[in-house]
């Protein structure tokens, strides 16, 4: 066991989870976790009160590859000419919504001058592979398509996601790459779930700890695509992308001390081997989500203002 340690800050609040929430999420819990996420869900007036920001949510038609579904836009009072931020969120493929941790997208929306788009998509394992990459990847093109009229450039809108929304967000970005279709600006990826292989160190190192262990990996991955799994796609697991060339400049950020640890410095590796524009962040003592959970700790602090300064240069150089 290699198991790095949480930062000294942060361990009260990893205590805590242990405490609430035990180990590793089952299969069973989800339901109940979903539950849970929808409870918390905020409205949009109270997101906005006393905020410089409006929110709308409208509906993004179905197509043939699956139902219409619902988007958020926080748009500021004033915006960065053309820019945007297109936002995925996370909940492990199985759980989760569009305005899960929308104060922050407020607060993004207010620091970068920029609307924020936040989507929902579906599910597994009721709607396994690939109907979350096909509604997500639905989703940007109708943003695209519609960019005019929603105040945006197509071509300078950024793509960011955390955790499962990450592995989504890199997925698109292979498949938008590939289907030789508009290609975000850049990528922003927060912890992002990327490959269901789960062969590295620090997958089997954080096994048994909370806040979103190998075991809820495991469980996730399997909802996703199935136990047996001789073939997957890249859009699915980037991690298992043979071709990483040609993509946007990249963001990666990670904790030294959760599961998804290897998998992103390996994916940060291979960007730059395949001649991308990348950063990568690994912060130390950070289990998954530290930011969110534990906001007011140095190193949540110190990530949070990497990430905004990266999101700001990035949206200047355009």
């Amino acid at each position: 066991m290699t198991r790095v340690p949480y930062d000294s800050e942060l361990q009260p609040t990893a205590d805590q989870f242990m405490a609430t929430y035990g180990p590793t999420m089952p299969a069973h819990v989800v339901p109940f976790a979903r539950s849970l996420f929808e409870q918390q869900v905020p409205g949009l007036d109270e997101l906005t009160a006393g905020r410089q920001v409006s929110a709308r949510t409208i509906e993004v038609p179905g197509d043939e590859t699956g139902p219409a579904s619902a988007m958020t836009i926080f748009s500021p009072e004033s915006t960065a000419a053309g820019c945007g931020v297109f936002y995925i969120h996370g909940g492990g493929m199985v759980m989760g919504h569009r305005l899960g941790g929308a104060d922050d997208l407020v607060t993004l929306a207010e620091q970068l001058q920029v609307p924020v788009f936040t989507i929902d998509y579906r599910l597994a394992p009721e709607d396994p592979y690939p109907a979350a990459a096909n509604d997500v990847r639905r989703t940007w093109l109708w943003v695209v398509e519609h960019a005019a009229e929603l105040g945006v450039d197509p071509s300078s809108l950024i793509l960011m996601g955390g955790s499962a929304g990450g592995g989504l967000a890199a997925g698109l970005a292979l498949r938008l790459r590939d289907e030789k279709l508009q290609t975000p600006l850049a990528v922003c990826l927060l912890s992002p779930m990327l490959d269901d292989r789960n062969e590295s160190v620090s997958s089997h190192d954080y096994d048994g700890t909370s806040l979103w262990d190998r075991g809820s990996n495991l469980m996730a991955w399997e909802a996703l695509l199935g136990a047996e799994r001789s073939t997957v796609s890249a859009y699915a697991a980037p991690a298992r992308a043979t071709d990483l060339s040609e993509l946007p400049p990249t963001y990666l950020e990670v904790g030294s001390s959760e599961v998804f640890r290897d998998e992103v410095t390996a994916f940060a590796s291979r960007l730059w081997a395949a001649g991308n524009l990348a950063e990568l962040h690994v912060w130390a003592g950070g289990f998954h989500g530290f930011a969110t959970f534990a906001p007011q700790a140095r190193v949540s602090v110190a990530s949070l203002t990497t990430r905004n300064d990266w999101l700001r240069r990035t949206l200047l150089s355009r």
